[in-house]
């Protein structure tokens, strides 16, 4: 498995898919179905680089072709399950035909939009027109979005509608006549459908009303009654008729369902592979929309076991810190197989290193852009990061026991191609334990195939020619005191220490390096100066 779940969450890599926006329900299906490109599909994965390369430049290139398409896409619905009832030999509905003639126009318009684009456009991603089932919904090529089962369809359809509207006037023109003769008869005026509302008082009218032939009681009141006018013999039999004609109607409309299904399912490996092209051509454009977002750059695929990353962002955190009115610090990092140890006092930004190396490397390899000035890698077969939670109270035996657990699992791996991720190795246990067991692993790991990052408190886990550190460059400014007063002045507590703070990372070859971060930040807490400077001369003596 190339990233558990667990990971997946710790590296917020949701978050990333979150921002990845698909329009059409074929291109979240494909957004979802997204897997880890491996060491196998390495042509496959520069393919799909080059192509988000591609699709950047048109949309920057061509911005109203794209969101010209884009509409198109808001108006694709999921016909998935019209169409496997199609293949499968069963009759649409007058419905979803019309769904599918609104899909076929859909089709044609994305068709003439994309021979606007400076592309030669890979077929897989190319949805095309399908000019003869445009024309067979549209047999009287009257260019119209809406769907009837056309007269076109069928001469038995078309003489059978004929006939439907020639007994249709015929019983008006009788019910006409009808309605002419009772008014005349009995000197009255009946309403259009035939009615007529007398009140109750009227005895004399209703007792002619009762006794004509050609009307009958409809409904009373508690102040009217109402009469109607009856059918003759021959509006009877014309209306037997009618119903008869729309009973063939009905069944020779079924017909040309029938037939026009069976149409469609000559076309169904076409319209499966422009399903198919949408969903991927939908999903490439939201990676082009996704990169320009956060200026992404195109990763660079090595086969040497490496990991290369100049001036990195986290997008979350830069996100989070925007909001703040600070800025992120890129991280930039360049490690090779063996073990990699990153120091620096707490708040120093280690963690946020940690998890943008394990984010940018997962994104590479899900094909998608990184944020980032520049990034070379070697294509990985897993990811493993292993994090606590440094604001928990529980930090005993059950949170070091799963830790280790978690551990044990990753190094089996270890001499594959890997990156492992842990975050302040050991911190659940009593320190001297804690920093051995911690050297340990380091040991172990140091000669291993795969790439390990640890970040620690420990001093001296660094201490070997063969173990590379890097330490967080923390804070770089003189005048602690007068710091110190500010942060007071202005209420700001301890948040105001991230804009003093240099996230960035140094390499350390001297092991005397020892970082006083932690002073420094007491300092300019407030803390007494006499007990600074004490632990300043205990930590020189040491």
């Amino acid at each position: 498995m190339f990233i558990s779940s667990e990971t997946a969450k710790n590296l917020d890599l949701d978050f990333i898919f979150d921002k990845i926006t698909v329009y059409t329900p074929y291109g979240e299906a494909h957004k979802k179905a997204m897997k880890p490109y491996m060491s196998q599909d390495k042509r496959e994965l520069m393919e799909e680089f080059d192509r988000i390369e591609k699709i950047r430049g048109l949309i920057e290139r061509q911005r109203y072709d794209f969101v010209e398409m884009r509409n198109y896409f808001k108006n694709i619905k999921d016909l998935r399950l019209t169409f496997e009832r199609v293949d499968q030999g069963e009759i649409l509905s007058t419905t979803e035909l019309f769904e599918i003639k609104i899909f076929l126009s859909i089709l044609k318009k994305l068709d003439i939009t994309l021979r606007k684009l400076k592309w030669d456009i890979p077929e897989d991603v190319r949805p095309i027109a399908i000019p003869c089932l445009e024309k067979l919904f549209d047999p009287g090529e009257s260019g119209t979005n809406t769907f009837y089962i056309y007269d076109e369809y069928s001469k038995e359809l078309m003489a059978i509608r004929r006939e439907i509207r020639d007994v249709d006037k015929e019983i008006n023109r009788e019910r006409k006549k009808l309605k002419d003769r009772v008014e005349e008869d009995l000197n009255i005026k009946l309403r259009p459908n035939g009615e007529i509302t007398v009140n109750k008082d009227s005895d004399k009218v209703i007792n002619i009303l009762k006794a004509y032939k050609f009307l009958t009681y409809s409904l009373e009141t508690y102040m009217n009654i109402t009469f109607k006018t009856i059918n003759t013999l021959d509006i009877d039999n014309l209306s037997q008729r009618l119903e008869e004609l729309k009973a063939l109607e009905e069944g020779e409309e079924f017909k040309v369902r029938r037939d026009l299904s069976e149409e469609i399912k000559k076309y169904i490996n076409i319209i499966e592979k422009n399903i198919n092209a949408i969903g991927k051509l939908d999903l490439l454009v939201a990676k082009g929309y996704h990169a320009i977002g956060f200026k992404g750059v195109k990763p660079e695929i090595t086969d040497t076991n490496s990991i290369s990353i100049i001036n990195g962002r986290n997008i979350k955190v830069e996100n989070s810190l925007r909001k703040d009115g600070r800025e992120f610090t890129p991280i930039t990092v360049e490690m090779d197989r063996g073990v990699t140890c990153i120091t620096g006092a707490n708040m120093g930004g280690k963690t946020v290193s940690l998890k943008t190396v394990g984010l940018l490397l997962a994104m590479a390899q899900y094909g998608m852009f990184v944020p980032a000035e520049k990034m070379k890698f070697s294509i990985k077969e897993f990811i493993f990061f292993s994090v606590g939670d440094i604001q928990s109270t529980d930090m005993g035996l059950s949170t070091f026991g799963g830790e280790i657990l978690k551990i044990k699992e990753a190094i089996k791996d270890s001499n594959r191609k890997g990156l492992i991720l842990i975050d302040e190795l050991a911190r659940g246990t009593n320190p001297k334990e804690g920093y051995a067991l911690s050297k340990a692993i380091i040991n172990y790991l140091k000669d291993k195939e795969t790439i390990t990052i640890i970040t620690t408190h420990f001093d001296g886990l660094a201490d070997d020619g063969e173990v590379r550190h890097l330490q967080v460059r923390g804070l770089s400014i003189e005048d602690f005191h007068q710091i110190s007063k500010t942060i007071r002045e202005e209420k700001q507590g301890i948040d105001m220490l991230h804009y003093y703070m240099d996230y960035r990372l140094r390499e350390i070859k001297d092991i005397k390096e020892v970082p006083k971060d932690a002073i420094n930040i007491s300092r300019l807490m407030g803390l007494e100066e006499s007990i600074l400077e004490d632990a300043e001369s205990i930590l020189e003596r040491n």
